[in-house]
């Protein structure tokens, strides 16, 4: 007695979902390591300086400076965290936000590093109803990870405006630009950077001021 053994029959339709299924498969793999899956809770994270911790000690002229709200350009002006791979192309990290945007974070950090200055008699913010006699006007020109450095690096730059507000001319303008090298590509790395680069801003605005009114 011969035993027969029959060959599978092949299913057109089935194989046909297996290679789609397998295509689909080896997309996602490629898909880049910065966009996390969408179910991922976000990470928040904050712009800080803590400043010197010796007040400068020298008498403050009678000025009262106001600190004018730090406006953004365009791509900056949220709370994303932007990162350049690409020449003239921004992209923002999934999952991996500012607390606020960076423009908002930096503004009490303006006023502590004018306050530390010691050269004013005070310094306030819009609303206060304070009478002033300067204004400092900033804008945000971009906080950003250029990855396609080697390394990467934390690039901050903002343009602030030095103005005597009763006769509204112009003391002085510049634009205070500075980087920091990023460790690792990752978005913490980028916030650690960032952290330093204002640090580094805070310390060219202070001097800004003291060279423009001291």
């Amino acid at each position: 007695m011969s035993t027969h053994h029959h060959a599978p029959i092949e299913n057109p339709l089935a194989k046909r979902y297996l290679v789609l299924a397998l295509s689909l498969f080896l997309y996602s793999c490629s898909l880049p390591m910065l966009e996390p899956p969408t179910g991922q809770p976000d990470r928040n994270y904050l712009l800080e300086w803590h400043g010197d911790t010796a007040p400068v000690v020298r008498v403050p002229r009678r000025d009262n400076l106001l600190i004018g709200p730090v406006l953004s350009t365009p791509g900056f002006d949220g709370s994303d965290m932007a990162y350049i791979r690409t020449r003239h192309q921004i992209e923002y990290f999934a999952n991996h936000r500012w607390v606020d945007s960076p423009a908002r974070m930096l503004e009490p950090l303006l006023v502590r590093a004018a306050e530390q200055t010691g050269l004013f008699h005070n310094v306030v913010e819009v609303g206060s109803g304070a009478d002033v006699d300067l204004r400092l006007d900033s804008k945000l020109i971009h906080l950003q990870q250029v990855c396609r450095l080697n390394p990467s690096e934390l690039q901050l730059a903002l343009r602030v405006t030095l103005t005597e507000v009763a006769s509204a001319m112009v003391i002085a303008s510049r634009t205070l630009s500075v980087s920091e090298p990023i460790e690792e590509r990752t978005p913490y790395a980028g916030v650690q950077a960032a952290n330093r680069a204002v640090a580094r801003l805070l310390a060219e605005l202070q001097g800004f001021l003291t060279r423009q009114v001291h």
